[in-house]
């Protein structure tokens, strides 16, 4: 069990013959809040009644259950479900809208996930067990058919149908009872049902469906790889192809078996990557990235370890000149969460044009932003291509250009021939290294020296362990380049920063940043990327580092800033 989470069994008379009940309360309770941390949780099982009661140690105001005092959270689990019996191993346990989830560590060091709904009494959940089956018709059919609805607004809907089949039937439910009863009872009538308690979950990060029959698994931000006992079934899978081809208006069939699609429900903005048999000969294949509500800033990627502070001042100077940056590594190391905490500190009077075939960009307050979606290319028949609209923001006056993922050798001959013709860019790349990515570009998508001379950064991060939710950038290395018979050239990279030995005072003389200050008529950049440094360092949890960007360039470019007050 978790050193954080502390289980109490009560007895079926509760505190009247407990030997643990004083006239100060609770005994157990006490010796808790005095010994546990305030990040701990306290779980009360009342396995005879079917209740399991919880709460975090700060909420705790007196040594009381939770039939005595408030502060506490109840749901009906059921009358000696072994669930209740089988606590010893939790890891945390927490509410996800009108879901409970709860993590447990099994012997083999692997995490489960189980999920109930959130339920006071018996009555209720025999209710939703009911109600959930799809034989039961709740509102009118005919109209759900006729209309053109996004997931959330049928959902809103059904919520809505059976709050009114609710009051019908029970009319003493209570307003807020109810309220919680039809939210659970929509998502269980669903095409994705069992999987909404995870996707509604900010935590979450990936879910995996590797083929029909098999468990469902999924990437947590903090309990890393964590298995279910949900699953998709052959029989419903025609629903899901039916709800992905309806929300992506594209082809999903044996001529075109795979594609992505970006897809809201509620709060909750993922990107779906789909797969079909003949590509898929196991069945449909679901990989779903799951997008935070609230997406990291630099200030939550340094706080979790995903940087340094001298990484991020690195960083935040690169982008605040405009330097044109690939963010590269391995699939889900956080390349777009990195871009998107970037783009955040961007001033605001940037004019900023996104491409991307999956939205995952983030709107921002204030900003010019101008976002252009494009076919997928898992799409045989594509309109609007990534090329295509790369080259056609030559005339659309981007100050920044953000191209999200480049995946292809003809994205790379459109990115670069934006670049040389004077546009500067920041997208993500498969690579594991600079050096990989250099060589690819290079060697497989046919990218001349001349052209790879103004790519100015290249960011690497990756994932040590898989299946686990740490990230880290693991090299930052700057290009370097000359001019030979008046032509330039590329000439090789220099690591300025990697995670074994931190920032390094090895700027080459024809490194990106040398070669930029010089052309601004400063001799260094590092007099003020030292000073950034240490307004960071000084300033890290006071300051919104998302402002830096536009302080930087109040002396006329960040290569000359050196005022130490923020």
């Amino acid at each position: 069990m978790s050193t954080n989470i502390h289980v109490i069994h009560c007895q079926i008379k509760r505190c009247e013959t407990c030997p643990q009940r004083s006239t100060e309360g609770c005994l157990r309770l006490s010796k808790i809040k005095k010994l546990g941390n305030r990040k701990s949780q306290i779980i009360l099982v009342e396995s005879e009644r079917g209740l399991l009661h919880f709460c975090d140690l700060n909420n705790l105001d007196r040594n009381e259950p939770s039939w005595k005092t408030e502060g506490w959270e109840t749901v009906f689990i059921g009358v000696h479900n072994q669930l209740l019996e089988k606590l010893d191993n939790i890891l945390s346990i927490y509410k996800v809208g009108p879901h409970l989830s709860i993590f447990k560590r099994k012997e083999s060091n692997r995490t489960v996930y189980i999920t109930v709904p959130i339920v006071k009494t018996a009555l209720e959940q025999s209710l939703i067990d009911d109600l959930s089956h799809m034989s039961v018709q709740i509102g009118d059919k005919s109209i759900s058919l006729s209309l053109r609805e996004s997931v959330t607004q049928k959902l809103e809907r059904e919520t809505e149908n059976v709050s009114k089949y609710i009051i019908n039937l029970i009319p003493e439910i209570n307003e807020t009872t109810r309220k919680l009863l039809s939210e659970i009872i929509a998502h269980r009538r669903s095409v994705l049902g069992a999987l909404m308690p995870i996707i509604l979950d900010d935590r979450v990060e990936e879910i995996y469906l590797d083929r029909p029959g098999e468990p469902i698994y999924f990437d947590h931000q903090k309990f890393g790889r964590c298995i279910t006992d949900i699953t998709f079934q052959e029989h419903e899978v025609p629903r899901i192809i039916t709800l992905i081809r309806a929300e992506s208006n594209l082809h999903l069939d044996r001529s075109n078996p795979s594609l992505k699609m970006d897809l809201k429900i509620q709060n909750a903005l993922m990107r779906f990557s789909v797969s079909v048999p003949p590509l898929s000969p196991d069945g449909l294949h679901l990989e779903i990235r799951r997008a935070k509500n609230h997406p990291f800033s630099i200030n939550d990627l340094i706080d979790n370890g995903t940087m340094t502070l001298e990484a991020a001042a690195v960083l935040l100077f690169a982008i605040s000149c405009r330097f044109n940056i690939t963010i590269t590594g391995g699939p889900g190391v956080g390349k777009t969460t990195l871009l998107n905490a970037l783009d955040m500190t961007t001033p605001k009077w940037w004019r900023k044009i996104y491409v991307e075939d999956v939205i995952e960009s983030r709107n921002q307050v204030g900003s010019h932003q101008v976002r252009f979606r494009v076919d997928s290319m898992d799409e045989q028949l594509s309109k609007f291509t990534k090329s295509d609209e790369i080259i056609k923001c030559l005339h659309r006056s981007p100050d920044y250009l953000i191209l999200g993922e480049i995946q292809t050798a003809e994205h790379s001959k459109a990115l670069f021939q934006a670049i040389t013709a004077g546009l500067r860019t920041i997208q993500t790349c498969h690579s594991d290294s600079a050096s990989s990515l250099v060589s690819r570009w290079k060697l497989g998508h046919g990218i001349e020296n001349d052209n790879l001379a103004l790519m100015d950064l290249i960011v690497t991060l990756e994932k040590p362990i898989p299946g686990k939710s740490e990230r880290r950038i693991k090299e930052i290395v700057e290009i370097r380049r000359g001019i030979v018979d008046g032509i330039l050239e590329f000439c090789g990279l220099n690591r300025v920063y990697d995670s074994g030995q931190g920032l390094s005072d090895n700027w080459s003389h024809d490194g990106s940043f040398m070669t930029h200050a010089r052309d601004l008529g400063v001799e260094s950049h590092v007099p003020a990327l030292e000073n950034l440094i240490e307004v960071i360092r000084d300033n890290l949890h006071q300051y919104d580092l998302e402002m830096l960007s536009e302080k930087m360039w109040f002396n006329g470019h960040p290569m000359r800033y050196i005022e130490h007050d923020v």
